[in-house]
């Protein structure tokens, strides 16, 4: 006891000192996670190219790519945050920085991207399908496995975190856009429905058109919101089905 005593003060002095820099790394870690200057520059050339897979060239909506530039990272993190259900949005930097590192690294759209997270999940990270699909891009633990050495992620990695999920989907997409010669309609489909069924349609001289209509539609409806609002205004794209 006499120990303790003449030592309290010593005691007291580092539980102050240890509690201060916990603060102080919170409130970092707080800074960097929430400045959307700190995401990686979006890359506008792929975007280019994926929007005339997905749309028509001639589709008014292409030309707002040169508008933007890196200023896209800030309205990529308010789009994720304005669209993610309450008590998620602390992962909003997370996803947005994935969603942008994952599409620069396949030569996607990051916009793409979110437009398939839209019509999958709704932004939900907690979401399950009927089948066992898993997360933001509904991803099949079945597919996650199979991709894990395309996408760099154990076999066994869990589909509810946001970034996993994001890099798996990412990866299989990246996967049927190459299987499907970039033909937007078709890798969008097998996405959905696997490649084996649109196969099958397309032998029966039947496009796949329900699904990829629906991306599409939440694409759309992206830049058009980007058109609409200034660019720092928070849109949400979670109402979008």
């Amino acid at each position: 006891m006499n120990t303790l005593k003449r030592y309290r003060y010593h005691i007291l002095a580092m539980a102050l000192l240890i509690t201060l820099l916990l603060v102080g790394a919170r409130t970092k870690m707080s800074q960097v996670s929430h400045n959307p200057s700190e995401l990686p520059p979006v890359k506008m050339s792929q975007q280019q190219i994926q929007a005339f897979e997905i749309l028509p060239r001639r589709d008014s909506t292409i030309p707002l790519f040169a508008t933007y530039g890196n200023d896209q990272r800030r309205t990529i993190f308010n789009i994720v945050s304005a669209s993610l259900p309450q008590g998620q949005k602390g992962a909003a930097f997370e996803i947005a920085r994935t969603v942008i590192s994952e599409a620069n690294h396949h030569g996607m759209d990051p916009f793409f991207l979110l437009a398939v997270i839209t019509t999958e999940s709704k932004f939900d990270s907690l979401a399950r399908g009927a089948h066992g699909e898993i997360g933001l891009m509904q991803v099949l633990p079945s597919t996650a496995a199979w991709l894990s050495v395309q996408s760099g992620l154990p076999s066994n990695s869990n589909l509810e975190e946001p970034a996993v999920n994001i890099r798996v989907g990412a990866t299989y997409l990246a996967h049927l856009r190459r299987k499907f010669n970039r033909q937007g309609s078709r890798y969008l489909a097998a996405y959905n429905m696997g490649p084996k069924n649109v196969r099958r349609l397309l032998a029966q001289q039947t496009e796949p058109d329900i699904y990829p209509a629906r991306v599409i539609k939440n694409y759309r409806q992206i830049y058009k919101s980007l058109g609409d609002a200034p660019m720092s205004g928070k849109r949400s794209i979670a109402s979008v089905n």
